[in-house]
């Protein structure tokens, strides 16, 4: 982008350089029948041969109601408790792979991962991130599990 500005009857043209800076997310759930152990190292060894890297990583629980086919179960009616020990214990293998990868990509482990306790609320919060940074670009990568897939893309339509 090119700004013309006048300095003494001359015209002057500046460039004026847009800096944006930018931010890999990983957005990722698996079914707790998969390994977390052999899963995340694999991902974060192919992104980093592709030199990716996450600035952070976000784990939520599933979303979708997994009912068997044909089934009309209804969700049950108010709020329940909601059982973040799986989300902890991905968020935990995790910043372990970053604390044994130190320099991996410049990225640190202190602040690394976040655990939501919905799919909702991540998007939320990567909305108002991005709302309240607009100089930082985010690609986010959802992974895992597509179930996840599936329920983000539902969620972003709206």
């Amino acid at each position: 982008m090119l700004r013309k500005r006048m300095q003494h009857n001359q015209v002057l043209w500046s460039s004026v350089v847009v800096v944006s800076i930018l931010r890999r997310i990983l957005l990722f759930n698996c079914m707790s029948v998969r390994d977390p152990q052999i899963l995340l190292p694999r991902l974060l060894d192919t992104c980093a041969q592709k030199g990716l890297c996450f600035d952070q990583a976000l784990f939520v629980p599933n979303q979708s109601q997994y009912n068997k086919l044909g089934s009309h179960a209804s969700p049950p009616p108010g709020r329940e408790q909601i059982d973040l020990s799986w989300q902890l214990s991905l968020q935990t293998v995790w910043e372990d792979l970053l604390r044994g990868k130190k320099g991996l990509n410049g990225t640190s482990s202190s602040g690394a991962s976040l655990v939501f306790e919905s799919l909702p609320s991540a998007i939320k919060w990567l909305r108002e991130t991005s709302q309240q940074n607009q100089s930082t670009s985010c690609q986010v990568l959802v992974t895992g599990s597509l179930h996840l897939v599936g329920d983000v893309l539902r969620l972003i339509k709206t």
